[in-house]
């Protein structure tokens, strides 16, 4: 019996528990601007809504994780495993994941010096 649970347990960490998968899992939810209240952004499965002030401005927008801002115009980044976050669309944006935990989202973003943060929305707000 408890070699059935190992063997179980193991497979699920292969897929679960990949960098990405994590960084995917972790981005989930409401994040609100700290330098602008008003501005949010909701990750919901592998799209996302930028919305000011409860109006989405840019929505369902797909996403993804990836090692660099290939395929953007932000070309020369340098790679780091799981660390941008590349928009799908016809003018693809790519920030740079500098901090991501359950409360906390710092997004660099190319070309502007100043991180965004953001704070995970709790449903007491």
């Amino acid at each position: 019996m408890k070699e059935g649970i190992t063997q179980q347990y193991s497979k699920t960490i292969d897929t679960d528990n990949t960098s990405k998968a994590r960084v995917y899992r972790q981005l989930q939810g409401t994040w609100v601007n700290i330098q602008s209240p008003a501005s949010t952004l909701t990750f919901e499965a592998k799209k996302v809504v930028n919305s000011f002030d409860g109006i989405a401005v840019k929505k369902n927008l797909g996403f993804s994780i990836q090692d660099s801002c290939a395929g953007t115009n932000f070309k020369d980044t340098p790679i780091e495993k799981d660390k941008y976050i590349v928009t799908i669309s016809d003018t693809p944006e790519c920030y740079y994941i500098v901090t991501l935990d359950k409360e906390n989202l710092i997004l660099g973003f190319w070309g502007i010096e100043e991180p965004l943060r953001f704070k995970k929305k709790t449903e007491n707000l």
